[in-house]
């Protein structure tokens, strides 16, 4: 009986190598595929909300020849709904290290919505002498306080709420799947291959 050559039993080898990896690579992608949509539905909703109460004041004034020709003031309240979570689109990626460990690659957290709600407005004051105050002018500065809304709510750590319940999330459905060990890897959104 003689013994296969070397050269064969390396083939065979690498055969059965390769075909171990795309049998791992196929059972992978396809035991991800529903964990990843199930994750990417969870997250289509923001993962952290808060309402603001927004006070407003504009004031106008002109005068002419030292006589006022327009005074007008109003102070009013509007609650201003902020949405912050993590929008997929920028990088999201699940990448298997093992039967029960896996590394999520996630963007960071970012503010989704500011939205001012007009059935909340309060008006506490107006006064109008030469004219009067239209609803534009109401909504010009509601949105000129959109920023500083934002920048309280980034201020006040919204990012880091949003980033965290949306790792929560992620990490119960992963946890129902059989991994163990999940490995959460914040990514740039402009970074190649994210």
């Amino acid at each position: 009986m003689s013994r296969p050559s070397t050269e064969f039993l390396r083939i065979c080898l690498l055969i059965g190598i390769a075909a171990l990896f795309s049998g791992c690579s196929v059972d992978s992608e396809q035991r991800l595929s529903p964990i990843r949509q199930q994750i990417r539905s969870v997250l289509e909703i923001p993962s952290y909300e808060h309402i603001y109460r927004e006070v407003i004041y504009l004031g106008k004034e002109n005068s002419f020849l030292g006589f006022r020709t327009l005074d007008q003031r109003l102070l009013f309240a509007v609650d201003m709904r902020v949405q912050a979570g993590i929008r997929l689109d920028r990088g999201f990626q699940l990448r298997p290290a093992g039967t029960r460990r896996i590394d999520i690659l996630l963007p960071p957290a970012e503010i989704l919505l500011i939205d001012a709600d007009e059935e909340s407005i309060e008006q506490f004051f107006l006064l109008e002498r030469g004219g009067s105050i239209t609803h534009t002018e109401y909504y010009d500065e509601i949105e000129l306080s959109k920023e500083s809304v934002r920048d309280d709510a980034i201020s006040r750590g919204i990012l880091d709420k949003a980033e965290e319940n949306a790792r929560t999330l992620i990490r119960g459905i992963l946890s129902g799947a059989g991994y163990r060990e999940i490995r959460f890897i914040t990514v740039d959104p402009g970074e190649e291959g994210a």
